[in-house]
């Protein structure tokens, strides 16, 4: 059977190369499409012609690798640029012209005449606060002159011109590059501190803009309505479970709260609520995500007189009961420590009875650092953290955290329930390498010699997909928790944004989100990188959905890139995928071996 899935995996590599014979000449681009908009200083064409053929971008030649492959960074202008592809083959002349266009540098806008971009004003959605919040106003107008803004019967609220600045792209693996050529004057910005006096309901903020001869004005997309201070508190349940939170509207992620939660609104800004996180934090929720509750309804917060530990099966329950449901973070203070606060709750707790489970639990605290903010610090007596749910059972918040498992030293595998979740699918393609194979089919045949190889030393191994199919992100992630999975990886290849060079940025890297997930992240890329040969690209903290789980310990791997010529032709290889998922299946045995 072996033999024969060798032979159906030749035939399909086969069949997506070009279909260029020894004296057959095509040419064929993979990335980017003809008349793409691109905003960085280059783009790299990917693609395929014969490999015997002599290949020019732009006047100047380009390497063919011996499957007909190539990769070539293109440095481009503002505006329109024509990018002429040619490939010969003897006689044979094959010819392409692309146009790629680049926006124009982000300029400063003159002195005279006056002059508001409104596309830049900030915020641009309706805005709900209290007294004592901020309104902070930014926008792009001509340089050198008096700004102010006004809302309702404030009034010419000052504003000043910021030191000038470069503007930047979007931050990707770290690095920007300037969208503007020179610093950019003219960004004006200004504050307002909500007085109890204001009353503002839906009331637009007037911005001007003022010559010592002449003024304009412009209305910013947002309004601005106050919630009194003497206002009945607004209460919310949360009606989606597992509803995202995030420290400022479409900024990071928080704890996801569960459905029953109630919180304290104070606030909004377009689609998101704000609400209380204790004093000195808040929480942003979908507007989909809650129900604001009748006015009256009891504010959220709970007297905490007990925390109850019970060990069960391969678990340490952690039990806080509460009056009702109140938000909470969980946050790993380190690979083997964990802390839990829970948002409107009140220490009344004098005794924490261990009940047998100091084998686990090293040592729990519990703590008030704020007024309305109730902590608790558990240190298990283990090397590491091996995984945790969270939940409400009627109004007692349950944090569950995985025993350590038993491992065997000679065979650390053994009975381990791991899932393996080859990325992309379907129509979800992944990056596309030069000759054309998807990242989705490549990460496929890795992920199954790694199920292969750690099925032959033990581990019960579960797929997120066994073939060349759609499935959603929270699917697979439902997918390793149905199965209780102790591990789960989360196989790629990787890519760059235009503007980046995939002959000096490329290797193997890997992935995690939760510090349970750092010490195999670590062996694993030690692993890729004394196994492979291939650059050592690095580790990375990410939010990314595959790395988020935090019922197994989630390590997303990028084996190499697929826009590098060298390694595409290497990951295209079958020996090289069976000595990658090798690669990773060392690095796992050597973290188990490592804290068991």
């Amino acid at each position: 059977m072996r033999y024969i899935y060798f032979s159906i995996l030749s035939l399909l590599f086969i069949s997506l190369l070009p279909a260029f014979t020894q004296e057959q000449l095509g040419l064929n681009i993979v990335y980017p499409k003809n008349n793409a908009r691109v905003n960085a200083p280059s783009v790299f064409f990917v693609g395929g012609t014969n490999p015997n053929a002599k290949l020019k971008i732009n006047g100047n030649d380009v390497n063919v690798y011996p499957n007909g492959g190539f990769v070539q960074v293109v440095p481009l202008n503002r505006g329109n640029n024509t990018i002429n592809i040619e490939s010969t083959l003897k006689d044979k002349v094959k010819k392409l012209a692309y146009t790629i266009s680049v926006p124009e540098y982000e300029k400063t806008i003159p002195n005279f005449p006056l002059k508001i971009d409104k596309s830049s004003i900030k915020p641009d959605q309706n805005i709900t606060y209290q007294p004592g919040d901020i309104i902070n106003l930014k926008f792009k107008g001509s340089t050198g002159n008096k700004a102010s803004f006004s809302i309702g019967n404030r009034k010419d609220i000052p504003m000043v011109e910021l030191n000038p600045e470069y503007s930047k792209a979007d931050i990707v693996f770290g690095k920007a590059f300037d969208t503007s050529k020179s610093p950019v004057k003219g960004i004006y910005s200004g504050s307002y501190k909500i007085q109890e006096a204001d009353i503002f309901k839906n009331t637009p903020i007037i911005i001007k803009l003022a010559s010592e001869d002449d003024n304009i004005t412009e209305a910013a997309d947002a309004t601005v309505t106050v919630i009194p201070k003497n206002f009945t508190p607004m209460v919310a349940e949360v009606v989606k479970d597992y509803s995202i939170v995030r420290n400022a509207p479409g900024k990071s992620r928080l704890t996801p709260l569960s459905v029953g939660t109630r919180i304290n609104v104070t606030g909004r800004i377009g689609d998101e609520y704000r609400f209380k996180m204790g004093n000195i934090m808040e929480g942003w929720i979908s507007v989909n995500d809650i129900n604001i509750l009748p006015e009256g309804a009891p504010v959220a917060e709970s007297i905490i007189g007990s925390v109850n530990i019970e060990s069960v099966n391969d678990s340490v329950l952690i039990k806080v009961p509460l009056s009702q449901k109140l938000p909470v973070s969980i946050e790993q203070l380190s690979n083997s420590q964990i802390s839990l606060s829970i948002y409107g709750g009140i220490s009344d707790v004098s005794l924490i009875p261990y009940n047998n489970s100091e084998a686990f639990i090293k040592e729990i605290k519990s703590t008030q650092p704020f007024k309305d903010v109730f902590q608790i610090v558990i240190t298990p007596n283990a090397k590491q953290l091996w995984g945790y749910d969270y939940y409400y059972e009627d109004n007692t918040f349950i944090l569950k955290l995985r025993k350590p498992p038993f491992i065997d030293i000679n065979n650390p595998l053994k009975d381990k329930t791991i899932t393996i979740d080859p990325g992309h699918g379907g129509t979800e393609l992944g990056s596309v390498g030069p000759t054309g194979v998807p990242e989705k089919t490549i990460n496929l045949e890795i992920a199954k010699f790694l199920k292969q190889e750690l099925e032959n030393n033990g581990a019960k191994v579960i797929m997120t997909r066994n073939t060349d199919k759609n499935v959603g992100l929270y699917e697979r992630i439902k997918i390793a928790n149905d199965a209780n999975s102790l591990i789960l990886l989360s196989i790629h290849n990787n890519a760059l944004p235009d503007g980046r060079d995939p002959y000096k940025e490329h290797g193997s890297s890997t992935y995690y989100y939760h510090s349970q997930a750092l010490p195999l992240t670590k062996s694993i890329q030690k692993s890729l990188v004394q196994n492979l040969g291939l650059k050592d690209f690095g580790i990375f903290w990410d939010s990314l959905a595959l790395t988020r789980p935090h019922k197994p310990i989630a390590v997303l791997v990028e084996i190499g890139f697929m826009i590098n010529p060298d390694e595409y032709t290497l990951l295209t290889d079958q020996k090289f995928q069976e000595k990658s998922a090798k690669a990773i299946y060392m690095g796992l045995e050597d973290f188990l071996k490592t804290y068991k």
